[in-house]
This record gives structure tokens, sequence and C-alpha cells, in this order.
């Protein structure tokens, strides 16, 4: 069996994602070089952003984060994904279909992510100004079953980052 994995670093836009899966990167590649960050954002350019942000194209973008991820293992390549991952379903999918698949919810109030929304998706969405934004008029489905999940309003990036790597197995 490959010793290659897969950390979802999952939560709202401005939960901390980005953030924190880059100082994860950083902090484990020397030791892990065969490793690859994998950012919602950037993923999306590289198909040509052909799919929307409602239900069905979130899903859909789900299923592309899976091929991409499964991909990668197939060369012995380790990925850390930072993306949104809204829905409880697709996660579901995702357990089944990528080994070694961890997931870490980062969680925090809306007010806190309102206050750190560098891209402006939340006023605009709570004035009816902007559709399919996650936490305004599409659900987040809080994970059932995460293997970690962290608060952070009131925590430095470092230091969930630090925690998330000395709790996630494999990192270790």
């Amino acid at each position: 069996m490959k010793n290659n994995f897969s950390i979802w670093i999952i939560g709202p836009s401005a939960a901390g994602k980005t953030t924190v899966s880059k100082i994860i990167y950083e902090n484990i590649k020397k030791k892990i070089p065969e490793l690859v960050l994998v950012d919602g954002d950037k993923v999306r350019s590289l198909y040509e952003n052909n799919l929307g942000y409602d239900k069905i194209s979130r899903s859909k973008n789900t299923h592309r984060y899976i091929n991409l991820i499964n991909w990668l293992m197939d060369f012995d390549i380790s990925t850390i994904v930072a993306v949104v991952s809204p829905f409880q379903k697709d996660r579901e999918i995702c357990k089944k279909k990528i080994n070694n698949y961890r997931e870490v919810f980062l969680d925090s109030s809306l007010e806190e992510r309102i206050r750190r929304d560098k891209k402006k998706l939340y006023l605009p969405a709570m004035r009816g100004e902007k559709k399919n934004v996650v936490d305004v008029d599409i659900p987040f489905e809080k994970p059932l079953n995460s293997n970690l999940t962290i608060n952070t309003e009131k925590r430095k990036p470092e230091e969930i980052a630090l925690e998330i790597i000395s709790k996630i197995q494999f990192l270790n």
C-alpha cells in the first residue's frame, strides 16, 4: 500500500483554509518532498473556470478534485487540499474514493468571516447582489465526522497549522 495521503482543509470562505494550508505545506515539504498544495481557486483556473458556483457545479467541482488527487496519488504524490467542500454527501464520496483521506474543518462565525472577507462575497450576498455564496444562500453543511475541527477565530494560522501537523496521521 502506498503511504501517500490527502488532507482536505475545508470550511466556508475566509475561514483560513488557504493561509493554514500554505503553512502546513511549508512545514512538511522538506520531510515529504512528493507533496502538492491544491487550492480550490487555483484548480478552477486550471479548468478555465467553466463551472459555476451553484450547488450542482460545486459538486461537479469536487469530482474534479477527486480525479486530480487520485491522478497525483498514482505518481506517489500526497496532497494538501484547501477547498470549501460545503456538502456532506460530497465529503463522503471523497472518503470512499481517496486513499488516506483526512479532513480538517476550519470553523469560525459568519461575523468573523465577514471581517476577513477579502473576496467581498458575504455582504453583497446578504444584500441580494450576489448569488451562490456558501453560508448565505447555499448552506454549508457542518461535517459529521471530520478528523479534526478547529475554531480559527482567536488563534493564529501558524498555531492552527502546527496543531494539524501534530494531530493528523502521516505527518509526524
